[in-house]
């Protein structure tokens, strides 16, 4: 028991915060939603605010909006990460130092991103503006709106561009510790480039392009920053819906928020679960082969 108080006293600069702020949160949106502990006197049943959501079309759309801008922006992140990594780690000593320029977007804020893409993209933007100065377009209106198009073109520019440098680094962690004499037994053997990165370079990457594509793939999804700013009205992201509950209307519509976040938390759990065994099924199958 002292071996285990010792423990305890030993991990709790890190439990207690995690118990206190992570977990504190979930259940206390658990309750709201079933409200109970909410602003207001819940009247009505346990799960009348999980009833009105599954009803609304506008959840649905949502949900599904989020889905795509999540799976897309996650899928370009970690492919062009990947390929990126694999390219500057085969550069000489001098270029791969200068290539770490690469890292730029990861001190930016999400926001600030999203800034940066709004500047470049929007109809009165740099490219815009060029368009116009060249003569290819007589108006900013002209400019083809790709940003609020309705297909969250611009979330996925901000979060592949925010997220590509994240799986290069997972990548490059595992590249460092590749031994370039298969390469090269490879190459002597006659395989081309793009055979050596797909049979040889690529199944050692596997399992940082899945643990990066969880991580971009979940936090896009229930992030708020960038869709903030380049999100449509509709369809909008979740985070969107849930905040317009949370802030934009009466303190009665609470629990459909706080039961919003629950599913979303539940789905992200489910998402790893299923994601994580779908994977080590088929990493086995290759293995029996």
């Amino acid at each position: 028991m002292s071996w285990t108080n010792s423990l305890f006293l030993r991990l709790s600069p890190l439990v207690l915060p995690y118990l206190v702020l992570f977990c504190g949160g979930v259940l206390l949106t658990i309750c709201q939603s079933v409200g109970v502990l909410t602003p207001l006197p819940h009247a009505g049943g346990a799960l009348d605010a999980y009833a009105r959501i599954l009803v609304d079309r506008s959840f649905f759309a949502s949900f599904a909006f989020s889905l795509g801008v999540a799976a897309v922006s996650a899928f370009l992140a970690v492919t062009a990460g990947t390929i990126l990594a694999y390219r500057v780690w085969q550069l000489p000593g001098k270029l791969s130092t200068a290539a770490l320029v690469y890292k730029i977007p990861l001190i930016l804020p999400h926001i600030a991103v999203a800034f940066v893409i709004l500047v470049f993209w929007g109809q009165s933007g740099i490219l815009a503006s060029a368009a116009h100065s060249v003569g290819l377009i007589q108006s900013m209106n002209e400019f083809p709106n790709f940003l609020y198009s309705g297909w969250g073109i611009g979330m996925v520019l901000a979060y592949t561009l925010k997220g590509t440098p994240f799986a290069m680094i997972l990548a490059m962690a595992l590249l460092t510790r590749f031994d370039t004499r298969q390469i090269q037994t490879a190459s002597m053997l006659g395989a081309s480039g793009l055979r050596i990165f797909y049979s040889i370079v690529l199944p050692r990457l596997a399992p940082a392009m899945h643990t990066g594509f969880i991580i971009l793939f979940l936090y896009n999804f229930g992030a708020f920053d960038i869709p903030f700013i380049l999100s449509e009205s509709r369809p909008g992201m979740l985070s969107i819906h849930v905040y317009n509950l949370y802030f934009k209307h009466d303190l009665a519509r609470r629990p459909e928020a706080m039961a919003i976040l629950t599913i979303m938390f539940g789905f992200a759990v489910l998402f790893i679960i299923v994601y994580s065994r779908v994977v080590r099924r088929l990493e086995s199958g290759v293995r029996k082969l």
